[in-house]
Parts: C-alpha cells; structure tokens; sequence
C-alpha cells in the first residue's frame, strides 16, 4: 500500500435483462477528450490499446440496477449496498484526483499524488493489473460509510468497480464479495493467456455445510452472505464477531486475503507467501485449511487493541473464510475454540 488501509486485497462498481449467469460484453469508443488529450499514465497498465472491450458476470444474487446516465452497470448487492461499474477516458482525471475524492465522501483526509498506491491485483487472462483500495478506516463508527474499489486503466479509457456501504458490514465481507465479483473481469482479446473457456460456466451451487459453535458462542443476525453467525461476549463488555462465508471461484490467495485482513487492524502488508507470520496449515474434517493469527500494533478498537483469526478452506468451485474478529484480548482466549470449530465443519 504503503496505505495500510489497502486491501489485498483487500482490499476498496447499466445493464439491461442481465442474469446473474450471464456475460456482458462493452465495446466503448475513445471519450472527445480522450481523443484530443494524451492519456497520462497511472503507473501500471500504461501500454495504450486502441480499443478495449470489458466483460464481467454479476454474482449469484445480485440484482440488476437502473445505471443512470454517468455508470455502465449498478448492481443491488445484498446485505452490503450498491456496486457500481463505470468509465472514463483516458486516465480519468488522474488516480489522484478519484481516490482523494473517494477518500473525501468516507471522511478520510487527501493524500500527496505521490502517496496514492493500489494493491495490485491481476486481470484473469491477462497481464495487465488494476489497483485494489480499501477506504474503510478500521476506526470508523459502525453507522459510517465506507468504499472498497479498484481501478482499471487501459490506455484509452479507464474502468471502475466501486462498492460503498456501511463500515461495518464492509469489514465482514466486502472484501471477499469485491474480490469474487473482480476475478469476473476479463479484456476482450487477452484471453487468450488464460486456459480456453468455449462457454461461461455456472456459479457452482453453494453446498451446505454444517457447524457447531462452541460453548459460550451465541448465535447472530449477521448478514445475507454469511451461512453461519456467532457473536462473543467477553465478561468485562468486549465482544468479538465469528462468520462463515462461502464465495465462488478461488477468491483470491492467501497472502491476498492475508494482508487484506493485516491492513484491517492497520498491520503493514507481507512483501511474500514465505512470511512465517503468513499462517500454516490445518487438517480438519472438512480439508485442509489454512490459518492466520494477528493483532493489531496499536489500540484500533474503541481504545483496545483488535485481533483477527481466519480459516481459508478451498473446495470444488467455492472458497470458505471462518473469521473471528474483534477485541484482541477476548479473540486470544476463543483462538483456540476457533481452531475446533473450522476444524469440525462437515458437508453434510
């Protein structure tokens, strides 16, 4: 980042009769002042290409928007709010400009253009990259806005995948939602570089899959993308926060999600998967999970410290994140009892 609140990402986007299993396809010609103003360079992705064409496919799910004159596609996604896809051309008006705007909607202070990093993210079948950003200071009150977005350049024209939404409901799984729904994303032509697809397949059905919390977990609301939901009271009023959610596809790789979920408790990125402080793995009933510990430097939490734990579990077609997030103190003492529970899940 060297901005610890990227994602890895993290971590921080109108379409007509579209169905969640099918893929739109864009073919854009160059803006007016694309065509009289030399597109400046954003730092990756600065090859020029004279004409792009960009296609995603909507998550299980979601609901089709009404765009509006200033989007390409706007999509309801449940339990989060509304992600957006846009473009513009050229560079836009300069990554600056647009992430210093989107700092200033979530109450987040102007960074020197210098300063202004993304976490790089590869496009599926293509060497290019966009840039990943997460503007959801971990601080926030829990009725704040937040913004998870990501920025495509690609010479001509540059794209954008924006998801605002409540803070809160941001850190649970806004990132692996705008990460399953950007490994969608391919450029017409570059896809070649990845393995033929001769036709889209179906989202995998998401199987059940059955857990038990242990004592002294109580069951909660959480949100619509979570199949499991536990809150931890501490005896002393802290709490602590347990979900499962299931996403389509690889959702991204360890040290993505890893330093996604460093940057949540304001911890600086992990340059490689070689990082001991990366995690390790764990066999449990389910498959082989892997596991990740950490705790943030300085008190991010309502004047404490906070604490994350994670269990990444890949299956056919579908990724699974148990996470345990909240006062560092009480997640320490439930470490344990959250290695038993990801280690019992079962499909039934």
């Amino acid at each position: 980042m060297p901005n610890h609140a990227l994602p890895a990402l993290v971590l921080c986007l109108a379409i007509c009769s579209c169905k969640d299993d099918e893929v739109r396809t864009y073919r854009v010609a160059a803006e007016p002042e694309a065509a009289t103003k030399p597109p400046r360079s954003v730092g990756v992705n600065d090859h020029a290409v004279p004409s792009e064409s960009v296609t995603w496919r909507a998550l299980p799910g979601w609901q089709e928007e009404e765009a509006g004159k200033f989007l390409t596609a706007a999509y309801t996604v449940p339990g989060l709010g509304r992600l957006t896809v846009s473009k513009l051309g050229g560079d836009g008006g300069g990554l600056a400009a647009n992430v210093n705007r989107w700092r200033g909607q979530v109450g987040m202070q102007p960074l020197p253009d210098g300063e202004v990093r993304g976490q790089p993210m590869p496009v599926t079948g293509s060497d290019r990259e966009m840039l990943l950003f997460n503007l959801n200071p971990d601080d926030a009150a829990t009725d704040a806005e937040g913004v998870f977005a990501a920025v495509l350049p690609l010479g001509p024209e540059t794209w954008y995948f924006k998801l605002p939404g409540p803070s809160a409901k941001l850190r649970e799984s806004g990132g692996e939602v705008l990460l399953a729904f950007l490994a969608e994303v391919r450029i017409a032509g570059e896809e070649q570089a990845a393995p033929p697809t001769p036709s889209a397949p179906a989202a995998p059905e998401i199987p059940k899959i059955q857990v038990t919390a242990p004592e002294g977990w109580e069951p909660s609301a959480g949100s619509s993308m979570r199949v499991a939901s536990f809150a931890i009271k501490g005896a002393d009023g802290t709490t602590a926060d347990v979900s499962v959610i299931p996403l389509p596809g690889d959702s991204g790789s360890v040290l993505e999600n890893v330093n996604r979920w460093r940057g949540q408790v304001q911890l600086p990125p992990l340059p490689s998967a070689d990082e001991p402080a990366l995690g390790a793995e764990m066999d449990g009933v389910a498959g082989t999970f892997f596991v990740t510990h950490m705790v943030s430097g300085e008190a991010v939490l309502d004047g404490k410290k906070a604490a994350i734990s994670t269990a990444i579990l890949k299956t056919e077609g579908i990724t699974w994140f148990f996470k345990m997030t909240g006062e560092a103190t009480l997640v320490e003492a439930n470490r344990e009892k959250f290695e038993a529970f990801a280690r019992a899940a079962t499909f039934p």
